[in-house]
Formats: C-alpha cells, structure tokens, sequence
C-alpha cells in the first residue's frame, strides 16, 4: 500500500494497480510479438528457396524418392517452394501426391505441388505447349514460382528434367536470371553408351539442359557404369536399420506405408496408428539404394561433422570444433558437352559448357558418412517426436505464464 492512503481508498488502488500492470503486460506481450513476427520474417528471408521436381509415385517404382523428399521436408534451412511431380500421366495412376501430403501432416508444412508433363520432348527445343492441358500445371508452377520471387531460387531434381527444360525454353530470360542454382541428380559421368535411367526418362530435356549455360550443378548417379561409383558419383547403399531405426512412430508409418504399398482410404490417419510390428521388422529388414538424401543437407549450406561414433549435419552458423569437420564431397568446374545421343564428351571447346560436378573427396567413408546424416534427417522429420522429451516454453507463452494473475508482478 502506498504511504498516506487510506484503508478506504485500498480496494479502488488495488484495481487500478491490476489495470495498469495488465495494459504494461498486454503491451509488453505486443512487443514481444512485433519483435518475434519480425524475426520469423528475417528467418523465412534466410531459408533457401527450392523447387523440387520428382519422379516420386505411390506405389513406388523406387522407393528412394521417398527416402530424399522426406530428408528434403527435415531441413529447416529450406523452404520448399513448389513441388512438381514428375511424368504427370503416370501420376495419375500412381499419385506421388500422396506422401507429400503424409509429410506435410507430419511436419506442418503445407508445400504446393502440380503433376507434370505426360509426354517426352519432342526435341531440345521442345516448350511441351501441345501436350494436354491437364498436364501443363507443372511448368506453369515453376515458372510462377519464379517470377513471384523476391531473390533467385534453387532448383533440385531427381528423376527426368523435362518440366524443367520446358519452362526454360518457355522463358530462357526468366530462369537466367532467376535460377540461383540448378542441382540435377541424372546421368553417368564417364561410360560411353550407358543411358541412365533419368536421362531414359527424356533424353531431350537432358540434353537441353546440360548444355544451356545455366548455373548446372550436375549429381551424376553413376560413375563406371550401372551400380558403381568411382568417384565423380553420388550413389551409395544403406541398410533400413541403420536410416531408420530412430524415427518416430509416425515417420516409421510413413515408410511402411510406402514400402510395402499400403492402400489405406485415409493414408493420414496410417500416420497415427499404432506400429505394426511384423510390417515394422520387415521394412527394417531392407536395403536401400540412395543418391540424393544427404546431399540436400550440404546444398542448404549445413557442415559435416563427427560426432562420437556418428556423423551429423549442423546449420552453417553453428559453433564447431574445425578438426571434427568431414567434407565427403564438393563440387568441382568441368567443361563439358553432351551429343544428340545423350553422351558426355568433357572438352574444352567452343561448343562445352561450364558446370559443376559432383566429385567424393573421402571414398573410404563416404557410404558411412551419407547413411549417418540422412540417419539424422529423419530422425529430426517429426518435431512431435524431437521435442517430445523437451520442456519448451516460448518467450511469448512464459511471460503469458507468469504475468496471468496480479500475484505475478513482483510486490
């Protein structure tokens, strides 16, 4: 009580007091969310913009496009800005639109997507205008995409490049100046003759695109021919039990349902059922062939670095002891050509282009070191699961907490 008032006056005292500690709270509260809105915002202008395009289907023809999307989804520092899924007749018969929305339920997000063009190419030049309507969503997103950007996006493929290289050849302008990076994960780096599967897909938009002098930063999934790696690709094999064995019930759901082609009416509510243990031990029982899911956590700028016996991915301004890092690959400048037969010709000559291309620095441990982080991406997919043991409070929420009643305010 304040000195020279009397017992009278306390009631009335007592209620302005509140009032007033109220209106600094509320206004206290407003600043801290002003100040936390402007932070989000500086976040989201931090984040990597990324169109991803994938040839990613339920049920699966290879399950591994399951696998790079869902580590795609657990990197923080990107924002996934459309998703085009790849040869759009086929995905009518077997919607890859399916897990994206699995994981947009698991993680929160809410990522457009369109399905592609149904057709190949016709030639290089192609801009894919007399394929059906239906199927031109696809281009049109990225190229909508684009021009709506503030600042140059990223743009990651995994399966054919064909909605790519007709947007392009729609509006070369457009993606000279607003594609900050093309990563493209397709071809063989060095065996004369082997067509590669995504190149198979549509030889045309390959060829378009390896040789139109954009920012190309090529990830070839063989190196020798089919099934190896000697050096300047980005294939390695992993065990189920070694990627999957710390994901949360609701990431285990996601790949059971992919793996063993689950056709459930509600496939979000399958995220939310109990695990079945016999569909769990045979998915963990797998093998995987995989070429992208890793990389994705270093083209978002994070570092490589060991941890104990594991290897882990951290944000690029994160604090770490320099000896702990691991660079199991770069990307180093090659001249190269690619011939109306989808064969890679490196010469330093007029009609080459520079690009970058994917080269593995630490081969004795490269297999390890990708398995270990993808390990770690989708152990980190479900933020139900990394912050179920965590007693988090927000800023914003602890201030509501303790300032609710009067007897919060110090006396």
């Amino acid at each position: 009580m304040f000195s020279g008032c009397d017992s009278s006056r306390g009631p009335l005292l007592k209620s302005y007091i509140m009032s007033v500690r109220k209106g600094a709270a509320i206004f206290i509260l407003l600043i801290l969310c002003v100040s936390s809105m402007h932070a989000e915002e500086s976040d989201l202008e931090k984040k990597m913009p990324v169109i991803y395009c994938t040839d990613l289907f339920h049920p699966h023809d290879d399950p591994d496009d399951h696998f790079d999307i869902a580590c795609l989804y657990a990197i923080k520092e990107v924002t996934i800005k459309a998703i085009v899924l790849d040869q759009g007749k086929k995905q009518k018969k077997k919607p890859g639109s399916i897990p994206i929305s699995q994981l947009n339920h698991i993680t929160g997000r809410n990522v457009p997507y369109a399905i592609g063009l149904s057709d190949k190419l016709q030639t290089p030049e192609d801009k894919g205008l007399s394929q059906a309507k239906e199927y031109q969503d696809g281009v049109e997103l990225i190229l909508l995409v684009l021009e709506k950007s503030k600042k140059p996006v990223s743009i990651i493929t995994v399966g054919s490049l064909r909605d790519i290289a007709a947007g392009y050849n729609r509006s070369p302008d457009l993606f000279k100046t607003k594609v900050n990076k093309l990563f493209i994960f397709i071809g063989e780096a060095s065996k004369k003759g082997h067509i590669e599967y995504n190149v198979g897909l549509d030889k045309n938009a390959y060829i378009r695109i390896m040789n139109s002098g954009l920012p190309v930063y090529w990830v070839p999934c063989f190196d020798g021919g089919p099934w190896q790696n000697n050096g300047r690709a980005s294939y390695w094999k992993a065990s189920h039990k070694d990627l999957l064995g710390n994901v949360s019930d609701r990431v285990m759901n996601y790949f059971i349902y992919a793996l063993l082609r689950k056709n459930e009416k509600d496939p979000i509510q399958y995220l939310e059922n109990e695990i079945n243990e016999d569909d769990k031990e045979q998915v963990l029982s797998m093998n995987r062939n995989l070429w992208c899911s890793a990389v994705f956590a270093r083209i978002a700028g994070r570092r490589f670095i060991r941890q104990g016996n594991e290897f882990i991915s951290i944000p690029m301004d994160a604090s770490y002891d320099k000896e702990q890092e691991i660079r199991p690959f770069r990307f180093d400048e090659v001249s190269v050509f690619v011939d109306e037969q989808a064969n890679i010709s490196y010469e330093d000559t007029k009609r080459a282009g520079r690009i970058r291309q994917f080269h593995v620095l630490t081969p004795d441990i490269y297999a390890e070191v990708m398995t270990s982080v993808t390990a770690q991406l989708l152990f980190q997919l479900d933020p139900r699961h990394v912050h179920s043991d965590l007693q988090v409070i927000c800023p914003v929420e602890q201030f509501v907490k303790d300032n609710a009643e009067p007897s919060g305010f110090p006396r």
